[in-house]
């Protein structure tokens, strides 16, 4: 049975399936790291080949073009993102822990796709990237999956202003998170989940964390669910704190 018949047919190609799908993930980690660093444009079949440590005909045995190799590390990246918020969603009874989970799984996410996660958020406006492509595919879903989770609430529907904000937003913070040395997670769950609250229209609760007596600092409460009680810490609120 041929592997992959509908690639061009230059080089050597693999006698398996299985040394098929090894020269293809190897290409596509090369593909990912020379996205990461040169963009769409600059990825080129030579770049790619190069850091694959693989000719230019062996790279045709996997992708037609540059461009097909690039579509298929930005297309994984978009069902990631998907993937790691489809059961959220669907578990999900409460909006507000809803969010907070959410936001756990979209920074889980940047932290995956590293430094890819630069380029993406530089050309996702740009309709010729993959990027551009594929986020209008990703965020017609986020935008469909925010407002069912909170007309299921029971609240009223956000205006798409307030879902396209939000998810401009989450992009955002999510890019700053990735791009800061000191990673500081507490900090950007927080901001985020802030955000979320406000443009949504879901309760922000009145917290005090134990030992102050200054309401309206983020507690555990909006925390990172995921974080240990020993690694969280009390962040200041992003707006209407002092």
């Amino acid at each position: 049975m041929p592997v992959n018949p509908s690639s061009p047919r230059r080089g050597r190609p693999p006698k398996t399936s299985d040394q098929h799908e090894r020269l293809r993930r190897r290409v596509l980690r090369a593909t990912a790291a020379t996205y990461a660093e040169f963009g769409f444009r600059g990825s080129t079949v030579a770049r790619i080949a190069g850091r694959a440590e693989v000719s230019k005909p062996t790279f045709y045995t996997c992708f037609p073009s540059a461009e097909a190799a690039l579509e298929a590390v930005v297309t994984d990246a978009s069902a990631r993102l998907v993937e790691h918020l489809r059961p959220i969603a669907a578990a999900a009874t409460d909006v507000q822990a809803g969010l907070a989970a959410g936001i756990t799984a979209y920074l889980d996410w940047a932290d995956q796709v590293g430094d890819g996660l630069r380029v993406f958020h530089a050309e996702q406006h740009d309709p010729a990237s993959p990027a551009g492509r594929l986020r209008a595919q990703a965020t017609g879903w986020l935008r469909d999956l925010l407002r069912r989770a909170v007309t299921g609430s029971g609240r009223p529907a956000p205006s798409p202003q307030a879902l396209d904000l939000l998810l401009g937003g989450l992009q955002l913070g999510c890019y700053q998170y990735q791009q800061d040395p000191g990673r500081d997670r507490d900090a950007s769950h927080a901001a985020m989940l802030r955000l979320a609250t406000a443009l949504l229209g879901t309760a922000l609760p009145d917290i005090t964390p134990a030992g102050t007596d200054q309401p309206g600092t983020v507690g555990a409460d909006l925390r990172d669910p995921h974080r240990s009680e020993s690694d969280s810490r009390s962040v200041p609120g992003v707006a209407g704190d002092q």
